[in-house]
Parts: C-alpha cells; sequence; structure tokens
C-alpha cells in the first residue's frame, strides 16, 4: 500500500501483518523516521494506529516547544533501538523477538511508565517460564533502550533501572570437545554443506552468525586473514576483528564453489540456518542418539572448544582474547578457569 500524497507514513504488509514506515519532519526541521509493526492484519486498524502514532509524535513535538522533556512510546522506542542498533548485529532477528515480546508483556504503553513496579511484576511473572540469565537479557534490553531515550534522544524516563533487577546466575558450565578425535567424528557424520561450516567454527572460533553472513569479501587470501565486525556495545554498528586464517581453512574456503557473494551456500542459496543438519549429526530420524560415543552438544561449543585449545596451546590470555574478539579480558578468564580444573584433575590422579 503506498504512501498517500502528503502523509508521513506509508502502510505495507510483511507476511500476514501491516507494518508502517514513518517519515515525518517536525517544526523544527527534525527528521523522524523508523518501522514498526501495526500488530494486525486488518488495514482499517494499521491506518488507525498510525494516526495515533503520528498523534504521539506531534504530542512530543509540542512538549519540546513548552520545555517540557517529550515522552516515548514502546513502539518508537524499540522501533528506535532496533533501526540504531540491533539491525547491524549478526543476529537481528533474535533481539527483534525479544523486543516484540516484551513490548506485548510489560503491560505498559510508554517508556517513562516503566517504574520498579512494572519491571519487579515483569520479573516475577517470567521466574514462573524461565531462567535468570533468559530474564536478565530481557533486562539488558529495555536497560540499553532507557539509556537511549534518557541519553541520546532526550525522552522522558522514569528512575527507575532495568538492571537493578537481575537476578543471580549460576556459574557458567563452559562446555568444549576434549581433543580432535571427538570433533571429527562429529565432523565425519555432517552433511557436506556444513563440514566447512564446522571447520570454520573451530579454527577461527566465530559464532554461528558471523560464519553464515560470510562473504568473500571478507575473506583475504593474500594476507591471509578473515575480516568481520562483531557486536561491542562501546561501538555504534560493532568493531572490526581480524582473524588470522590458517593454511587448513584456507584450503577448505579455497575449495567452496563462488555461487554468490555468500561463502558457504546449500542449493545455490545462502545458507541461514543450519537447526535441521545440526540435529541430524547426532539424532535420526526417531530421535534417538545415533553414537553415543557423539552426545549431543549446540553449535556454540565449537567456539568454547576453539577458545579452550587456543588458550591450552598457547598459554596466553591476551592473544585469545583478540583472536575471539572478546571486549572484556574477564570473558576470556572464563576459559582459564576451565584450565585450572583440568590442572586439579591432573594433579588429583596423580596424587590421590
Amino acid at each position: 500500500m503506498g504512501r498517500k500524497l502528503g502523509s508521513p507514513y506509508r502502510i505495507y504488509i510483511r507476511g500476514a501483518t501491516y507494518w508502517a514506515y514513518f517519515s515525518y519532519t517536525t517544526i523544527s526541521g527534525e527528521k523522524i523516521q523508523f518501522r514498526c509493526s501495526c500488530q494486525t492484519d486488518d488495514p482499517r486498524k494499521a491506518e488507525q494506529f498510525c494516526l495515533e502514532k503520528i498523534s504521539e509524535i506531534r504530542t512530543s513535538e509540542q512538549n519540546k516547544l513548552t520545555g517540557e522533556l517529550p515522552g516515548i512510546s514502546f513502539d518508537e522506542a524499540f522501533a528506535r533501538y532496533f533501526e540504531e542498533k540491533v539491525k547491524n548485529y549478526s543476529q537481528p532477528k533474535a533481539i527483534f523477538s525479544r523486543l516484540i515480546f516484551i513490548k506485548n508483556n510489560i503491560g505498559i504503553k510508554y517508556l517513562h511508565e516503566l517504574d520498579k513496579k512494572t519491571i519487579n511484576d515483569f520479573v516475577q511473572k517470567r521466574k514462573q517460564t524461565v531462567s535468570n540469565a533468559t530474564i536478565n537479557r530481557e533486562l539488558s534490553i529495555l536497560s540499553a533502550v532507557r539509556t537511549l531515550a534518557e541519553n541520546f534522544w532526550e525522552r522522558k524516563v522514569n528512575e527507575a533501572k532495568p538492571l537493578k533487577f537481575k537476578l543471580p546466575e549460576p556459574a557458567e558450565n563452559i562446555k568444549y570437545l576434549k581433543d580432535w578425535n571427538i570433533a571429527q567424528k562429529i565432523i565425519d557424520q555432517a552433511a557436506p554443506h556444513l563440514k566447512p561450516i564446522i571447520y570454520t567454527a573451530l579454527y577461527t572460533g566465530m559464532r554461528l552468525g558471523n560464519i553464515l553472513s560470510l562473504k568473500w569479501q571478507n575473506v583475504d587470501f593474500s594476507n591471509n586473514v578473515i575480516n568481520i565486525k562483531v557486536k561491542d556495545k562501546n561501538i555504534s554498528g560493532g568493531k572490526n576483528l581480524s582473524i588470522p586464517m590458517v593454511n587448513k581453512l584456507k584450503v577448505i574456503l579455497s575449495n567452496q564453489p563462488k555461487i554468490n557473494e555468500y561463502v558457504f551456500n546449500y542449493r545455490n542459496k545462502p545458507i541461514s540456518s543450519i537447526k535441521h543438519s545440526w540435529h541430524n549429526i547426532f539424532y535420526d530420524s526417531k530421535g534417538n542418539l545415533k553414537n553415543p560415543e557423539i552426545p549431543y552438544i549446540n553449535f556454540h561449543t565449537l567456539r568454547h572448544t576453539a577458545a579452550t585449545w587456543i588458550l591450552r596451546k598457547t598459554n596466553n590470555l591476551r592473544i585469545t582474547k583478540e583472536i575471539l574478539g572478546h571486549a572484556n579480558i574477564n570473558t576470556t578468564m572464563k576459559y582459564a578457569h576451565v584450565l585450572d580444573d583440568e590442572k586439579r584433575k591432573a594433579l588429583n590422579a596423580v596424587f590421590d
């Protein structure tokens, strides 16, 4: 559905739901642009949604003229957060889903209504169905949106800070493959299109999102490096990371057919998910484990494996941190704790 002449919004259909693109210039000349879901499949309700949204924008503008900080709805706040921050992440769809869930379950319409009671009620309700870690991730998103509204968008917010409601989490149990023999058994069971993806994870420690979005322009065969962007909360759009490419990986990537701009493809199309092919490594069609010697692991375990192996061989936290792209050395330190456990087991085996 096109934009009406002079209209500050355009409605269009995505799947079964109407979405709106807003482009509005305020009296002061500020350009406001964002997209958001109308949350309906009824075009008349979508139109009403847009009219209410424009009314909110104009009310906010009037508040600015009178010197009062304008409020901001969750719809607008989350839409701006996604456009300005999230869409550049390696897996924006996952965060987008969290944004939609939070917005639909927080129980308020405007961000400045996010008080202590609202946050606490949300946390207590979520505790009944999800882990503390999941709740903490959702609180981090709320905090990020609130911070942007307060410090950069100059919008009214409540003094309640979501991160103060974070819940205790158990110490992370880092899973990793003990040696290359186990890794090779997994690779041998993998589908042909999945094997080079697994090798890339083990040889670089890259996250799955970065691997699947890897383009030929990111692979520098002349200098033997892979150049990618990784998320960093302190750098808008993420930071640049160069990962050395070992000879074995160079050979594997060189043999990948150049079908399009993406390195990894299946049936001539970029691979967007490996969920089913990864599951098929471990389980048969009836859901039974294929090989007791190969218990199920998730793909992210390969990143933990790469980090642990690199640290074990180099004994150098700084190098491991740089290869993995960790923003903070404390993240890398958790792998040092894994090695401490290995040393302790070795001593116990000798002296018990």
